[in-house]
């Protein structure tokens, strides 16, 4: 007898979240044009975007980066140095956010992303497979292969790239490369899959603001771009060459891209 294990996807959370964070923001601007209600003029300034994009950010990764705090951090900071007279927010604003970053490194450091709420979730194109749960411990178990030809999951698969105020250039290796995650806050991230093999379709997420991304890869994948941009755009500076065999290896682009660019290359 065997027993089939069902596994059902849950739902995005953090992305509804950001979706309704995102509607009652759009609320909020529709009322406003209708002067049915008075809202405060510091409700509309751009540190409250800074605090806004952070709870989106936030939301959206589950509050799992600390990406979503610093932009909380410096909105308010931003937010108070426009509104009360005298407050000067560039004396404390620098050592707030480095304390906070410290304590972050150490929370994660000794308690795990457990502690930080990040489950374990199962792993981008996971795969499951019908077992047997009568087989007795004499027997000969073969090795479950759910999906023959491809490698097992490893965590160089996966990719999770954060630059804030800095820089990160990353070569992936992996031949089974499963997606990511792309964080950019005055930053800027380039990656180099020429080494790299993917199956079928990944998907890349990016995030980022005030940064950049540089994506270079074979020049046999498919690109295709999902991406939200605002005062953004995606330059595609690959030049195609009519000897190169398309393949059904598909990296496709999603995200939200504000004053950023990302740059796609092949070689």
């Amino acid at each position: 007898m065997s027993n089939n294990i069902d596994h059902q996807s849950k739902l995005p959370k953090g992305k509804i979240m950001a979706g309704v964070i995102l509607l009652i923001v759009g609320g909020i601007l529709l009322i406003q044009q209708f002067n049915f209600f008075f809202f405060p003029s510091w409700l509309f300034s751009w540190p409250m975007w800074l605090i806004v994009w952070g709870l989106y950010v936030g939301a959206k990764h589950n509050f799992r980066k600390p990406i979503w705090f610093i932009l909380i951090i410096l909105g308010v900071g931003f937010l108070l140095d426009r509104e009360i007279p005298g407050f000067d927010i560039s004396g404390i604003m620098w050592p707030i956010l480095i304390i906070a970053f410290g304590l972050w490194i150490i929370l994660r450091r000794n308690y795990g992303d457990k502690y930080l709420g990040d489950t374990d979730q199962a792993k981008p194109n996971a795969t499951f497979a019908e077992v047997d749960y009568t087989v007795k411990p004499n027997d000969d178990v073969p090795p479950i292969n759910p999906n023959p030809g491809v490698p097992p999951y490893s965590p160089d698969d996966h990719l999770d790239a954060t630059a804030i105020f800095g820089g990160v250039n990353k070569s992936i290796f992996s031949k089974n490369f499963r997606g990511g995650d792309i964080t950019n806050i005055f930053g800027g991230t380039e990656l180099d899959f020429t080494q790299a093999d993917i199956n079928g379709r990944v998907v890349i997420d990016i995030t980022q603001v005030f940064g950049g991304t540089k994506i270079i890869v074979p020049a046999n994948w498919h690109v295709v771009s999902d991406l939200a941009a605002v005062f953004a755009g995606v330059d595609d500076k690959r030049i195609k060459n009519p000897q190169v065999i398309k393949s059904d290896k598909i990296l496709m682009i999603k995200g939200v891209s504000i004053f950023a660019g990302i740059e796609i290359r092949s070689y």
